[in-house]
């Protein structure tokens, strides 16, 4: 890896992935600055030591993320900006509100950052199966948030497209989901792992993101897409 230090800014640091990738980028050493902008206050690990690298932005406001991205969030040059947040249709209460959610909230997250000149880096946890002319709400939003942040053209683009996410949630996502979830963690690394698209811990994705950020970027305004079985190769080939 070879950048010794990483500063990073994330929305969505309390979910499933983003509080893992939290706690990993600051247990790491590698990480100068981590500065969040959530609803409520992320949960930290207690054995972090470095917390003096933490900012934590709280505000349940979500208009008002953009502005204060630009004028708040203050941050090195040359710096990443990840997102893991978003919601879904059944928790969002609404198909227009499921959009306002998690298309829009990310969306002019990114905008107010690529605004700011700050960050060369943008990182995004879309979904396995995301696509934009999908006849599927869940696929077809994230698809248009994929190509809405392509389109912002950062000098990196890296999005994620977990499989199936294993681990614990503090917010339920409904049996169904449970159901699947109880199947993931039968079949994750055997042959039948490939019907739910690579079952991935929410810890492994998290690790992964650690590691394609330390990346040097080898050719401006790349878009790097890896696919769960992309981020399961590389835990085991690096160890991490």
């Amino acid at each position: 890896m070879s950048n010794s230090s990483v500063s990073i800014f994330s929305i969505g640091s309390t979910g499933l992935i983003g509080s893992h990738f939290l706690n990993l980028a600051l247990k790491s050493g590698v990480v100068k600055k981590f500065i969040t902008l959530t609803r409520r206050e992320p949960k930290l690990d207690p054995s972090i030591t470095n917390k003096e690298a933490l900012q934590t932005l709280v505000n349940k406001d979500t208009d008002s993320w953009p502005e204060i991205i630009k004028k708040d969030v203050n941050i090195d040059d040359h710096s990443t900006i990840f997102s893991s947040f978003g919601t879904t249709r059944k928790n969002a209460g609404s198909a227009q509100n499921f959009i306002k959610i998690d298309h829009d909230i990310n969306v002019n997250a990114f905008k107010a950052a690529k605004e700011t000149g700050k960050f060369d880096t943008a990182v995004l946890v879309s979904s396995g199966g995301a696509n934009k002319d999908s006849y599927f709400l869940y696929m077809a939003t994230k698809g248009k948030i994929e190509q809405d942040l392509k389109d912002l053209k950062f000098k990196r683009t890296i999005i994620l497209r977990p499989g199936m996410l294993l681990g614990e949630r503090d917010v339920p996502k409904g049996l169904i989901n449970d159901t699947l979830v109880g199947l993931g963690h039968l079949i994750k690394g055997t042959f039948a792992q490939v019907l739910l698209a690579y079952p991935i811990e929410g810890e492994e994705v998290a690790k992964a993101v650690l590691y394609y950020v330390q990346q040097p970027i080898q050719k401006e305004g790349e878009v790097l897409s890896f696919s769960s079985k992309d981020m399961l190769n590389l835990i085991k080939e690096k160890k991490l």
